[in-house]
């Protein structure tokens, strides 16, 4: 799990306990709910705590945009082991300048070359350091939904499907917070063209 929320938050949510028994069961709803919201917005809410590398293509421009990052150890360029290349952190800068995430570098002198998987970027990648309040209350209250629909949950029942679970509210407050999540998780959608 990367701590989207818990157990206890969904108890919270519900005000119901959630039966020690069942831990296998919500935990894998969570990391289900996590992976959920991370394929559809396109992001980790969660950054890396070890730098990891991660290989881009150059676009012949000074300036390359990759993956949401907090901070980042290492620039290199160049197609293998062999030539590879360290650019000097003096020069390049991670923008935008004053917030996290961080999601563009911009050489000071020189250009991110043409090519094929020849920037190779070493940081801590994610959003940030600790998940966003909202998309903690919208993974909290998509787990409940869950939970409700194996609990088979009485009163106006209002269901739909989230990935590949179902999700099922029967209050008037419980749906309009899955909207809410919906608007949430919406967003925070990152768009590629």
């Amino acid at each position: 799990m990367k701590g989207y929320t818990s157990k206890t938050a969904v108890e919270n949510y519900t005000l119901q306990t959630i039966d020690a028994s069942f831990n296998t069961q919500i935990t894998a709803w969570i990391t289900a709910i996590e992976n959920f919201i991370d394929q559809f917005t396109g992001r980790n809410f969660v950054a890396d705590t070890e730098d990891t590398e991660r290989v881009y293509d150059g676009n012949g421009s000074t300036k390359i945009i990759i993956d949401d990052f907090i901070s980042i150890t290492t620039v290199e360029l160049g197609e293998d082991e062999d030539t590879r290349v360290e650019v000097d952190s003096d020069d390049y800068r991670f923008y935008p300048a004053n917030t996290l995430p961080k999601r563009k570098i911009m050489l000071k002198s020189g250009y991110f070359t043409t090519g094929y998987q020849n920037v190779i970027i070493t940081g801590k990648f994610g959003y940030s350091v600790a998940c966003p309040a909202d998309i903690t209350l919208a993974a909290t209250v998509l787990v409940a939904g869950i939970t409700n629909f194996s609990n088979n949950a009485k009163g106006k029942v209002r269901s739909e499907t989230i990935g590949r679970y179902s999700v099922t509210y029967s209050t008037d407050k419980g749906w309009a917070d899955f909207n809410r999540a919906k608007e949430i998780l919406n967003f925070y959608k990152k768009y590629t063209f």
